[in-house]
């Protein structure tokens, strides 16, 4: 570096940096405990699903709806099952998208705030000789 960076603009870019490295790790952490609940729903829907698809064809099953059950065929609720799995399954892999990008973002931040240091560093040294 071969100009000096004031100390207080300094001090304000580190300040930055940290914040956007604490932001992005706090919303990592809530995109993981998503995803794993997301996936958690697309397991359980699919047992489900695998258990509803061994009863017999033409079978009327009970289907819970808010606090009520209702009778409902078969072939409505593999569907029903099939189309929430799906969705399911495109929110996890929304999910794993937003993750990478807020790892990503997270990594940059620290890798800035090295360079930054590493800057610092060979500026001092540099005064020192």
């Amino acid at each position: 570096m071969s100009s000096q960076i004031p100390e207080d603009a300094l001090h304000k870019i580190l300040a930055q940096i940290q914040q956007q490295v604490l932001t992005s790790t706090r919303e990592l952490n809530m995109v993981r405990a998503q995803c794993n609940t997301v996936e958690s729903q697309r397991k359980r829907t699919h047992l489900t699903l695998e258990q509803i698809e061994e009863e017999r064809d033409g079978d009327r099953l009970w289907n819970g709806v808010g606090k009520m059950f209702m009778l409902q065929d078969k072939s409505h609720i593999v569907t029903q099952l099939s189309s929430k799995e799906r969705l399911l399954a495109e929110e996890v892999g929304n999910l794993s998208k937003k993750q990478k990008f807020l790892e990503k973002q997270a990594s940059d931040a620290q890798g800035h705030m090295r360079d930054i240091f590493r800057g610092v560093q060979a500026q001092q040294a540099a005064q020192a000789s």
